[in-house]
């Protein structure tokens, strides 16, 4: 995939999500959202007591995801 595509992906999306665009981006459950989070598999900030993660990280997880699955 192109560094252009890549630009393009959750374009809509502002640079910093919650858990719950993060589960709609990703189309996941409450629960997966929250174990990525605490497994540390989606690097995230802890700002007062509440979770943001760079929409960069989403898209890290994603790809590092796929590399993995393709070896």
């Amino acid at each position: 995939m192109n560094e252009l595509n890549i630009q393009n992906i959750f374009q809509d999306y502002n640079d910093l999500v919650d858990i719950k665009t993060l589960q709609k981006m990703l189309d996941i459950g409450r629960n997966l959202a929250y174990r990525l989070i605490s497994e540390n598999k989606i690097e995230h900030l802890n700002i007062n007591h509440k979770i943001l993660i760079p929409k960069q990280n989403v898209i890290k997880f994603l790809f590092e995801g796929k590399v993995k699955n393709e070896r």
